[in-house]
């Protein structure tokens, strides 16, 4: 028989009408696995059974990548002639879309810079330095088929072959590529004598315009019975807006951590591709990538003239790709590839998905859908694609409209830990890092030193600590004083205007999930190893890896929730994995990355009806109904050099609607600097305390709070005075004013300068220090 907390539970959870809320007080919550180190391979068996979700291709000793390149590559990869992309098909604001007929493909006019942004190189553009290589093209497919690999595109295999064709519409034209492995099976196909293992696909590609903006989507489908054919990856538009030249200013936006611009003006003959997986690599099926992104954008400024694009639908599955010319045959450019498919071959075995990434909803005509925002003058650089993004992200309803309520002091965050495994020896045991009365201790000591809105994340607080279990078999530890030692810390905190967040593990676990709720791949469980908690931390033992959980059970998870952590006291809940970790789901019929994202940013209505919400990471997708974000990047994953600026681009678009703070500052490499940089970034401050030592007095441990708690409190009283006033104020310009020194604009006409030199600096008239920072009115 369900309990009454479980029947509200499920009705807070499906929305059914009641007079029952769940109290603000009641929840606690899920553990925080510190930094992800996401190296998993994909748990690949040479088992011939087929396994739920996967289908299985074995005895395959090799694999051929098969192409099919025209034999003129100007003709179909270029635009040429003088009536290319001179005839209008649609205007909506500033720009105006214009098609080429010859090479079945567009171009946008942006008027107020009289800028053409080409989905082909123009062939008069390049002086006849054609790029035998150059693979531009509207749609680019790599297509399993059978044991091989082809990679196909819509110029070299659909134009070439006469199977290309564009339809004007209201708002813009529809291509329609009907794309096959070489002639031979294209003309088979136009006299319908199609044979059973033909491949061909047709990939229609829609470009509407509306809002003064562009839309682009795309849908796909097989044209053959052929049912070993898969589109693995698909690629769009990858030289839309590329351009050869390096005229100073230029640069790629690639969403790299808090962002970076890739400066083309800069020559570097050893450049190397870049590649971002948006929300990270997926844990059941990773892939080589230069680095993640938590926020699906990507752009170009060329000129006095700029856009930003953000993929609407199909975000989850994406990877932005960027490169950066290195002669003046090859072309800057960036653009996305979808994994529509999810495959991997291991042991002469093909494994691939058996469910598509990506599936229409009813009322839906696209399975992937692209924004792009065309920016011109004094908004052509990244501050201004930012605001661009904010607002389309606000219209998507991906980020709230709200803007933060104003406080006294700026928000302080600090992480602490309740216990950590230890070991002596073969002896393994619980050391308390700090219980309730000691977090209270600590709270009366720092409140003390003028730190007063402070933000508490405690993790390793439930059954298991650090290594923490099923959150549906978890309870308060009794080492750190129970449901009672946290209601009367909780009393404290309440009092002081204070907010305590448990720190929970919704899909994860140190243990296998009861009732075969693991996922696993060919009867195996997949799991990852998340990082040391703890930096240099002795005889702490190093965390167990994590079992993950089947997307199928996540709405059982909630009710349980909800239902029997009712009365437990403390603001809300920080969500740990949940804001990082995103996977497919290969044992459970193929619920993929796509699915999983939209299922994982539902829970959080119901888990936020009444209660405050902070994330741990900031993939975009759960940003809706959060209250605030700790450890968002503030930094790139791509080391800075001349040519590779990070900038702070997910902040610009964040700022004013959330608190945010980067990873703890006792952590960093240079404590000062990263000072400076939430500083330059808008960011609370975030430390990561244990009231005790990890070991003997603590002299050296970064995480004993007496060691720097001075220190931060002296920071946080002039930091909170720069930035408290402006935490609803909207982020509007950043740049740097020279080496080393930038400037970050509000739109209240506050300016936050930040010297990170050795040297003062002169600037409006005032001195900004060195290594300071300084506000300016």
């Amino acid at each position: 028989m369900k309990t009454n907390q479980r029947i509200r539970a499920e009705k807070a959870l499906t929305g059914s009408k009641s007079k029952y809320s769940v109290s603000r007080r009641a929840f606690p919550g899920f553990f925080r696995v510190a930094a992800l180190a996401v190296s998993l391979c994909l748990i690949l068996s040479a088992c011939g059974d087929e396994t739920p979700g996967v289908r299985t291709l074995n005895s395959i000793s090799s694999r051929n990548t098969i192409t099919a390149p025209a034999e003129d590559v100007a003709s179909v990869h270029y635009a040429s002639g003088a009536t290319a992309y001179n005839t209008p098909v649609a205007a909506s604001g500033l720009i105006e879309m214009r098609v080429d007929e010859a090479s079945k493909s567009f171009g946008i006019y942006e008027s107020s810079s009289k800028t053409l942004w080409t989905a082909l190189p123009l062939l008069e553009e390049t002086g006849g330095n054609i790029n035998m290589d150059c693979d531009a093209a509207m749609v680019t497919l790599k297509i399993i088929g059978g044991s091989d690999v082809y990679i196909l595109n819509s110029q070299d295999n659909s134009l070439a072959y006469g199977t290309a064709s564009l339809e004007k519409v209201k708002g813009g034209a529809v291509f329609d590529y009907k794309i096959f492995p070489n002639s031979a099976t294209a003309e088979r196909a136009s006299n319908g004598q199609m044979m059973k293992d033909d491949i061909g696909f047709d990939v229609k590609v829609s470009v509407l315009l509306a809002d003064g903006n562009m839309n682009v989507g795309c849908t796909y489908s097989s044209l053959t019975s052929n049912k070993d054919a898969y589109i693995e990856d698909i690629t769009l538009l990858n030289y839309f807006g590329a351009y050869s030249d390096m005229a100073e200013g230029n640069f790629l936006f690639v969403p790299d951590g808090c962002g970076a611009i890739v400066k083309t003006e800069i020559y570097n003959e050893s450049s190397e591709p870049l590649s971002f997986s948006v929300y990270g690599n997926d844990i059941s099926n990773p892939s080589e990538t230069s680095g993640s992104a938590i926020i699906p954008v990507f752009g170009i400024k060329r000129g006095n003239s700029a856009f930003a694009t953000l993929i609407e639908k199909g975000d989850a599955v994406a990877t932005i790709n960027a490169s950066k010319a290195v002669n003046r045959i090859e072309y800057n450019r960036v653009y996305p590839t979808f994994n529509l498919t999810p495959s991997a071959y291991e042991n002469k075995t093909i494994y691939i998905s058996k469910t598509r990434t990506l599936n229409k909803a009813d009322n839906e005509q696209f399975e992937i859908k692209m924004c792009y925002r065309f920016l011109s003058e004094v908004n052509a650089n990244y501050a201004g694609m930012a605001s661009a993004i904010r607002e389309q992200l606000i219209r998507n309803s991906v980020i709230s409209t709200k803007t933060m309520e104003p406080t006294d002091y700026l928000p302080f965050f600090i992480t602490l830990t309740g216990s950590t495994k230890r070991s002596i020896g073969k002896l393994k045991y619980n050391h308390v890092l700090t219980n309730f009365e000691q977090a209270e201790d600590m709270l009366i000591r720092i409140k003390s030193k003028g730190i007063n809105n402070i933000s508490l994340r405690y993790k390793a607080a439930l059954s298991g600590g650090e290594n923490s279990k099923d959150i549906c078999n978890s309870r308060i530890q009794m080492r750190l004083g129970g449901s009672g030692g946290l209601s009367e810390l909780y009393s404290y905190m309440q009092a002081q205007k204070m907010s305590l967040f448990i720190d929970i593990d919704m899909l994860s676990s140190s243990e296998e999930f009861s009732g075969g709720n693991s996922v696993s791949i060919f009867n195996k469980d997949v799991a990852y190893s998340p990082e040391s908690t703890f930096k240099d931390s002795g005889r702490t033992v190093p965390l167990k890896d994590r079992y993950l959980r089947k997307w199928a059970d996540l709405k059982n998870v909630i009710i349980n929730i909800l239902a029997d952590f009712n009365g437990y006291d403390f603001t809300g809940f920080c969500l740990d994995d949940a804001g990082s970790v995103l996977y497919s789901d290969f044992s459970d019929k193929g619920y993929l990355r796509q699915a999983a994202s939209e299922t994982i940013a539902g829970i959080i209505s119901p888990l936020s009806t009444n209660n405050e919400i902070m994330i741990a990471g900031g993939n975009f997708y759960m940003l809706k109904n959060i209250n605030s974000v700790i450890e968002l990047p503030l930094s790139t994953t791509v080391s800075k050099n001349g040519a590779y600026v990070p900038v702070p681009f997910v902040q610009l678009v964040l700022h004013g609607i959330i608190d945010y703070a980067g990873e703890p500052v006792n952590e960093e490499i240079n404590p000062d600097e990263t000072l400076l940089r939430c500083m330059e970034y808008g960011a609370c401050p975030h430390y990561k305390w244990n009231y005790n030592p990890l070991e003997g007095t603590g002299e050296n441990d970064i995480y004993y709070y007496e060691n720097s708690i001075n220190s931060a409190a002296a920071f946080y009283v002039r930091a909170s005075k720069a930035l408290n006033d402006l935490r609803d104020a909207r982020m509007t310009d950043h740049y740097e004013v020279t080496d080393g020194v930038y400037c970050t604009e509000y739109d209240t006409g506050a300016m936050i300068f930040v010297n990170y030199t050795s040297v003062n600096h002169e600037v409006l008239g005032v001195t900004v220090g060195a290594r300071d920072f300084l506000r300016v009115n």
